[in-house]
């Protein structure tokens, strides 16, 4: 790219000049600082004057784009340097919780014949959607000859968090900013010194800031004083911005919206075949970069920032043309989420109604969580946009009933129902079996009701299936346990469990299998929860190979937590371990690595943790019990306040669990479910119990009992029995006798589970130094599985097992499996 006859004198202090000779020994390296700092332009000299010319250097730069098309470019440049590699990630596509073990391995395995380099720029659009524990594969790689580098703006804390606890050479802002002598020095080494009172002046409104420093060497260089204007736009404004013409000028506030364009989206942008030469001299800019391999301009933060300003300045009009072409482009492109981010920042209703959006409900649109802009489209669109796209209304609808806004939905509902009356659509019995299936919700949970409901809806799709309510979506508005939900009255279990099969039947066909598997999990916790462990756990599996074949992930993950449970009780450690990293499965699922996925995977984790007494493991936003600022369901806030509750009673905050039970108690709006009355009031009891109020606990634990003895529902009691079993049992002899064996001996062998796996998770019971994952492994092979059913069982390729075991026999010393059954068995 040819730049703008500015000779850019590029001056490091003497401290980054030994951070950076550093990077000849570190493994990986980090440089870590906002927009305009340099950091980019440091490791490119760097590369380019101070490695042999022969030295490989591969580059990546991330740009918006969808996230599995970053994926595979960054796989695009991992397969130059190792084409097995590369191939293996391709093969996994985007990590998501469930592969990215996966993911690690396949890039830990790359092998590079001689010393590379590996540039990852723009880091931070990456870590929207690349996990930390590929983060922590990246810096931690143990690749020989192999230097990562990785160049990004501020990183948000997780990351921030992995970083701060390993030992990776991390330049900042600190290290990239110059002081007065350096400033000295800077000039001085372009030919146009400076004094040392107007060096240290400009330190000081610059902050040391190198592109800030830049732009007033050019005013230098030009003037032969320096800029009185400290502000750094409008410095940006008299270096880079006065010198376009007004054809350039308007090209460029026409791609601002942009940080990176190709010639391609230039030309869609100006609704041309051919970019105009005047455009393309526009492009030519020192703040401008061009990516020859990539074919594209990478616009500098600092110049995108300017672009905006200018943009703004030519009043609304012209900003929303800007914006709707923009979105034009991204919808034309694929990118449904940015495009539906620009319409909404202009309020066209009409283009942002004409997008699907059933797969962005759950998403955030900019900054913006997409059930604020159902709100606003459900109170602010005009009524014949609304009558001409009644499908998105009806998903709007969707949206707000997700999200617990029943007064609008019932609003929008109304308003629908109106339009359909006089609707002349070909698709208008479609459209009214979807409005019918909506409306079964209002009966939400009576499955009664609901089912009669649902039937009437399915007259009206005629075979179809829903386009509103789909599969993708999580089921039950994030709950992951339909016994919690839909076990509405003490003593009808059994019938419940015959009426969700019955609604599931109908329910499920016509949303392409919404709920798969529900049915069967709602009889596998009643199993469970009356102590049944082989007719739970046969259960459990069937409710998992129905989730698994309609990707299901409420269903599953619930599922997968219960084999945790009742591997404790089978005292099955690593049953237990591999049930808590199956959960994450879950989340695998086309378009469900949600907020709404990860929060339930923290609630069930919390759950499993606080009954280890692993309470410190537990997610820090639940141990805050504070979830006003944390975007949510209301179901989930539900499921995250009992584990809060059990944090506090393992951390022994009787006291403040017994103040905060009372307040939570007098605050319900509605009847809690039998079973979760259960489950609150047995925590609450605890709390009562070990303040010395005897009288208040055994008041708790009867009401508890009487809506869950009728249905024989004795195991959360024996879970509890470390906290109140002579009250539990004194009540159990007195007023349900029949059940004092059968609760007698599940609490035996849920006391004697636990004990066994906390001593095992605690004293070190894996051999030699063998890590978590491969005890599993060898465990495993030391009953008999052979590799492809270890795979299988780990959600891992036969590869990853093959590495596992190597090491295994390395640590224990044998050669052999027939020696590792010796020592495992």
């Amino acid at each position: 790219m040819k730049q703008k006859n500015i000779n850019e004198p590029h001056y490091y202090s003497d401290r980054l000049r030994t951070k950076l000779n550093m990077l000849h020994s570190a493994p990986a390296a980090i440089f870590e600082a906002p927009s305009g700092y340099g950091k980019t332009t440091a490791v490119r000299d760097f590369l380019e004057r101070e490695l042999p010319k022969d030295t490989p250097v591969y580059w990546f730069t991330a740009a918006e784009e969808l996230p599995t098309a970053g994926f595979r470019r960054l796989c695009g440049e991992i397969n130059k340097i190792d084409g097995a590699a590369g191939e293996r990630l391709l093969k996994i596509e985007l990590p998501n919780a469930a592969n990215v073990g996966e993911a690690c391995d396949a890039f830990r395995s790359v092998r590079c014949g001689q010393e590379s380099y590996f540039v990852i720029d723009n880091y931070q659009i990456l870590q929207d959607f690349l996990l930390p524990p590929f983060f922590s594969a990246l810096i931690e790689h143990g690749i020989d000859g192999l230097h990562i580098i990785i160049i990004s703006q501020i990183l948000n804390k997780n990351f921030r968090s992995i970083l701060s606890s390993r030992g990776v050479l991390h330049i900042t802002s600190a290290d990239l900013r110059l002081d007065s002598e350096d400033i000295c020095r800077y000039f001085k080494a372009a030919g146009a010194g400076i004094s040392a009172n107007d060096a240290k002046s400009l330190a000081q409104y610059t902050e040391g800031w190198i592109i800030a420093v830049f732009l007033q060497f050019c005013t230098f260089r030009e003037t032969g004083t320096l800029s009185d204007t400290s502000g750094i736009m409008m410095l940006m404004e008299q270096i880079v911005w006065d010198v376009l013409t007004e054809e350039q000028k308007t090209f460029l506030l026409l791609v601002s919206a942009f940080d990176v364009i190709n010639v391609p989206r230039a030309c869609r942008l100006l609704d041309c075949e051919t970019l105009p030469e005047y455009a393309l001299k526009s492009l030519e800019n020192p703040f401008i970069r061009y990516d020859p391999a990539e074919r594209r301009y990478e616009l500098h933060g600092i110049m995108s920032e300017m672009l905006v300003l200018k943009r703004a300045e030519r009043g609304a009009d012209f900003e929303n043309a800007c914006l709707l072409k923009a979105g034009d482009c991204c919808r034309d492109e694929g990118m449904t989420d940015k495009a539906l981010s620009f319409y909404v920042q202009v309020k066209d209703y009409e283009r942002m109604l004409s997008i699907d959006f059933s797969q962005l409900l759950l998403a955030e649109i900019g900054n913006t969580p997409f059930e604020k802009i159902a709100l606003d489209i459900a109170m602010n669109c005009p009524a014949d946009l609304k009558r001409r796209h009644l499908f998105s209304m009806l998903r709007v609808a969707w949206a707000l009933l997700m999200f617990s806004m029943t007064e609008a939905f019932d609003g929008l509902m109304a308003e629908i129902q109106v339009m359909l009356t006089s609707c002349r659509d070909a698709d208008r019995s479609w459209l009214l079996g979807e409005w019918t299936l909506l409306s079964s919700f209002k009966a939400y949970p009576h499955l009664a009701k609901m089912t009669v409901i649902v039937r009437e809806a399915a007259g009206y799709f005629n075979g179809k299936c829903s386009r509103v309510i789909l599969p993708t979506i999580p089921w039950c508005f994030g709950e992951f346990s339909p016994f919690a939900v839909f076990h509405t009255t003490p003593g009808e279990a059994d019938r419940e469990a015959d009426a969700l099969e019955e609604y599931l039947a109908v329910y499920s066909k016509l949303t392409n299998g919404s709920g798969a598997g529900a049915d069967v999990l709602f009889r596998a916790e009643l199993a469970f929860l009356r102590g049944n462990l082989t007719d739970a756990e046969i259960l459990t599996y069937q409710a998992i190979t129905l989730a698994e074949s309609s990707q299901q992930s409420m269903v599953h993950l619930r599922s997968t937590h219960q084999l945790a449970e009742i591997a404790l009780q089978k005292m099955d450690l690593v049953g237990w371990q591999n049930a808590i990293r199956s959960m994450e499965r879950a989340a695998s699922y086309a378009a469900q690595n949600t907020f709404v996925t990860r929060l339930n995977i923290d609630i069930l984790r919390g759950i499993l943790l606080n009954e280890m007494h692993e309470q410190q493991k537990v997610a820090e936003w639940l141990q805050k019990g504070d979830f006003s600022g944390r975007r949510t369901l209301p179901a989930i806030v539900f499921s995250a306040r009992f584990v809060y509750f059990s944090f506090l009673m393992q951390q022994g905050e009787f006291t403040k669990l017994v103040g905060i039970s009372q307040a939570y108690l007098a605050s319900l709006k509605e009847d809690l479910t039998p079973f979760s009355t259960m489950l609150f009031y047995l925590t609450f009891a605890a709390g009562y119990t070990a303040v010395g109020n005897i009288a208040k606990a055994a008041e708790y634990i009867e009401y508890a009992a009487d809506r869950a003895f009728p249905d024989g529902l004795i195991m959360s009691f024996a879970s509890f029995s470390a906290r109140h079993d002579a009250v539990t049992e004194m009540l159990i002899n007195n007023k349900y006798p029949a059940l004092l064996e059968k609760y007698q001996q599940v609490k035996a062998r849920f006391v004697s589970g636990k004990e066994e796996l906390r001593r095992a998770l605690h004293s070190g019971d894996f051999p030699s130094d063998l890590t978590a994952r491969e005890y599993e492994v060898a465990k495993l092979a030391a009953e008999g599985l052979r590799n492809s059913e270890i795979a299988e069982r780990l959600f891992v390729t036969e590869s990853t097992v093959r590495a596992h075991l190597r090491v295994v026999f390395q640590k224990l010393e044998i050669d052999r499996r027939a020696k590792l059954m010796e020592i495992l068995r």
